[in-house]
């Protein structure tokens, strides 16, 4: 299966640097779909794809939440809106 996805390009002034964190908190999220696979949820966060899943697996131990991933017919999904939502909490600044 060879997925071919365009991701897109971010500077500094639409990754917030310079901004308000109130008013531009989500627009690294804000051109993707709704639900996303690991590997693209990998490369958007700058971790592994064996993150990602280590984070499915360890989801109670780790504080992960329980909407961040969705399972269609054995293929596992991330949520952009629960994970927008997750790094918002996570991250004091945004």
């Amino acid at each position: 299966m060879n997925e071919n996805i365009i991701l897109p390009q971010y500077t500094a002034s639409n990754l917030c640097y310079n901004c308000k964190a109130e008013k531009h908190s989500a627009m690294l999220f804000d051109n993707l779909p709704e639900i996303i696979r690991p590997n693209i949820a990998a490369k958007l966060l700058g971790v592994s794809v064996k993150t990602i899943y280590d984070w499915r697996y360890r989801q109670k131990t780790r504080n992960i939440p329980d909407d961040l991933f969705l399972k269609i017919n054995r293929f596992l999904y991330v949520r952009t809106s629960a994970l927008k939502k997750w790094i918002n909490t996570q991250n004091k600044f945004l």
